[in-house]
């Protein structure tokens, strides 16, 4: 297996919601003792990588000028609100998210350039910002700006994104949904029953992009069973898209136990999503993963599903030398 990169930093960790937000550092920290615990850092494959600040030419892949100035003025402003509620302004958002969205391109380049074969970015994953908006605790979206570095840096025909957090990744899925050369499998609680209330079966790409895209709304309650039964749609979606780079957003607010959802997933969900992708990278395309946190506002859980993700990267010789409880 080949090195997997892992982005850690204090500048990651500020991008975090003031005042008692389900956003927060803890859900962060909680990952990272687990990764000591666990002896990931020990590994000679996994190297530590500092957070990337983003410019604004980067930034503009994907959002506009006015909603990038709107942002930056909140910043300085340090109070109100970024969208209708979900997203407050706080003193240095605006480079907080600059970190994230550079970290997850200078993944790209990375993986890209072969330097590690995947990379790890645990605040990252703002699927439903909009490209004049925020939306959902999501600032800037790293995903969107990230498929359009990759698409006019290393002029990429079939760039896949997979999405298993429990909210359908709007801001990706109908930003691309006319793009032929993006391909998205996005699993999630049905929207009927939970945020942004989008996500349907029949959404499959526009008449301009047929049937690049795939969404699995799965009912309130559905466990690990109902999950690893869907993913054998979306093992079949990724093998026809023949991807030259992966993205994978491995959310971890499906985990039962999550204080907004309701979905009842184990940590085995993500471990069986991430080794799946890890055998089809390696078959066709060169290794190449660059997978990002997402969301989950439960530490446990985010401290569980995170480092299933990193130990499926290891490969099945993987030995487990001791566990937290949460991942027995």
């Amino acid at each position: 297996m080949g090195d997997i990169g892992l982005y850690y930093g204090e500048e990651l960790l500020e991008y975090a919601f003031p005042n008692g937000h389900k956003f927060n550092k803890e859900r962060v920290k909680s990952f990272w003792e687990a990764v000591q615990i666990l002896g990931l850092l020990e590994r000679r494959e996994i190297r530590l990588l500092k957070p990337v600040l983003a410019s604004a030419e980067i930034l503009e892949l994907f959002h506009t000028k006015e909603y990038i100035e709107f942002v930056r003025r909140m910043s300085e402003i340090g109070s109100g609100l970024l969208d209708y509620g979900d997203t407050p302004a706080f003193k240095g958002v605006f480079e907080a998210a600059s970190y994230v969205v550079g970290s997850v391109v200078d993944a790209v380049d990375r993986v890209m350039l072969g330097e590690v074969e995947h990379c790890f970015i645990p605040v990252a994953g703002l699927h439903h910002a909009r490209r004049g908006r925020a939306s959902g605790f999501c600032v800037f979206n790293d995903i969107g700006v990230a498929i359009n570095y990759a698409k006019k840096k290393y002029n990429l025909k079939r760039i896949l994104y997979v999405d298993i957090d429990a909210h359908h990744g709007d801001g990706v899925f109908y930003e691309f949904y006319d793009d032929p050369l993006v391909w998205v499998a996005d699993i999630h609680e049905d929207g009927r029953y939970l945020y942004p209330g989008t996500g349907f079966r029949e959404e499959t790409g526009s008449p301009k992009a047929p049937n690049t895209k795939l969404n699995i709304p799965l009912p309130p309650g559905s466990t690990d069973r109902e999950f690893v039964e869907a993913f054998k749609e979306v093992e079949e979606f990724v093998i026809k898209a023949e991807p030259e780079l992966i993205l994978f957003q491995c959310g971890a607010d499906g985990l039962e136990g999550d204080p907004i959802t309701h979905l009842r997933y184990t940590y085995r969900a993500h471990r069986h999503a991430a080794e799946v992708l890890h055998g089809i990278a390696h078959k066709l395309c060169k290794g190449r993963i660059v997978a990002t946190g997402g969301g989950g506002y439960n530490e446990n859980n985010t401290a569980a599903a995170w480092s299933a993700v990193l130990m499926s990267f290891l490969g099945p010789s993987w030995d487990m030398p001791t566990s937290p409880g949460y991942m027995l």
